[in-house]
């Protein structure tokens, strides 16, 4: 299978993201009995390990498809990839507004504890990424 390298990179950043989330998700099954200082250090823990696991994923995909293909490709931009990605921009921003707003009024009127609504915001900013490069995937192909 002959993949493009900004599809091996936007798949090593799902991946990466995905596995943070589930990381985040599995170490908040107590998040009600938590203190908001371990949740805030489990969230900061999370959004590293997605980093950590994207540059990892992207170098080791990029290189094992190196090796199969025995050819190295250059990530070249052109005009199509500064519009994909504007476009991929503005969908990350309009599902995280709206959902920091959601939040923001189920905090207000709706009494979500602070615990909860940080944990949510926080996964609301990883889903609106991973949609995002769902939608870069799509224009893609």
């Amino acid at each position: 299978m002959n993949m493009n390298i900004k599809l091996r990179n936007t798949l090593a950043e799902i991946t990466g993201a995905s596995i943070a989330m589930i990381w985040m998700w599995y170490n908040l099954t107590e998040a009600s009995k938590m203190t908001i200082e371990s949740i805030s250090k489990v969230l900061a823990q999370g959004i590293g390990i997605s980093i950590i696991a994207i540059i990892a994923l992207t170098i080791v995909i990029n290189i094992f498809s190196s090796v199969i293909t025995g050819s190295y490709e250059k990530n070249i931009d052109d005009e199509r990839d500064g519009l994909y990605e504007l476009y991929a921009l503005r969908l990350s921003s309009a599902i995280f507004g709206i959902s920091i707003v959601t939040i923001l009024v189920l905090l207000g009127w709706f009494n979500l504890t602070i615990n909860i609504g940080l944990i949510a915001i926080t996964l609301s900013g990883f889903i609106a990424s991973i949609v995002s490069l769902f939608l870069k995937i799509y224009l893609y192909n």
